[in-house]
């Protein structure tokens, strides 16, 4: 008796597991869910934005579960949010803007709130205006963040090296004014920056950041960006165009001096 018991219970549990298989191979179902707070706060992100081409089509409120949103990737675990990639399209009618009646504080800036959050990819989503300071608060859980034709502008937070273990920041392709900041000088990890075809100082790259030979720096074609907008006004580019097209030259992408 005490056999046949455990022999059904194997059995029970066997059963469940291929279900659950079966369920993933045909449906792509998940078996776990998002918290209430990351459900609240991509949908605050949603709302700083007109989104004419249905790019956050899949994020709605009365969904139950945001980790079947398209760009949410949730942990198994416990459906903790880890990856947000949100992307729209180089097409002028398909780019998300930023709503100028949201009344929500600065586009983005919630996304703190996302405390297991490790990569944050945005593109051809369009903020017209500052990359937000409180990004220096995201936990140290986040290690990537790109930010690709989204129509960046003014100086990049020096903040952002706050976050200990970030290793990549991709910027390129805004119109980002100002130079790398120098906090980045004694960060730890930070192993890759890409600011390339942005409108930044033909100074953009700190000293101390140039004798480091264990972080990658990309930065050619300051004022040559094809992210909507135009040029920022701090942008030093017309007061020294030669020595920014030196500074171009010189970057291979790779600065191991």
């Amino acid at each position: 008796m005490a056999w046949e018991g455990v022999r059904r219970r194997n059995g029970s549990n066997a059963g469940v597991a291929a279900i659950l298989l079966l369920c993933v191979a045909i449906t792509g179902c998940r078996a776990w869910d998002c918290s209430a707070n990351d459900k609240a706060v991509l949908l605050s992100f949603k709302s700083g934005f007109v989104d004419n081409a249905g790019v956050f089509s899949t994020w709605q409120s009365n969904s139950t579960n945001c980790c079947t949103w398209t760009g949410v990737t949730c942990r198994e675990s416990d459906g903790a949010v880890i990856e947000l990639s949100v992307i729209g399209s180089s097409g002028t009618n398909q780019q998300p803007y930023r709503d100028s009646s949201y009344n929500g504080g600065t586009v983005g800036a919630g996304l703190i709130a996302l405390a297991y959050l490790q990569k944050l990819k945005i593109q051809w989503v369009l903020f017209n205006g500052g990359i937000p300071s409180q990004w220096g608060e995201f936990s140290d859980n986040l290690i990537w963040i790109t930010v690709n034709n989204a129509n960046l502008r003014n100086d990049i937070p020096s903040n952002l090296a706050n976050i200990n273990n970030l290793q990549r920041l991709d910027l390129k392709e805004n119109h980002l004014t100002g130079s790398i900041p120098s906090t980045f000088c004694t960060h730890q990890k930070i192993n890759y920056i890409d600011v390339s075809y942005n409108d930044m100082s033909y100074i953009l790259v700190p000293a101390c950041l140039q004798g480091q030979n264990n972080i990658t720096i990309i930065y050619e074609g300051q004022g040559q960006s094809t992210s909507p907008g135009s040029p920022g006004a701090g942008s030093m580019l017309t007061v020294a165009s030669s020595l920014v097209l030196a500074v171009g030259a010189l970057s291979t992408a790779v600065l191991l001096l």
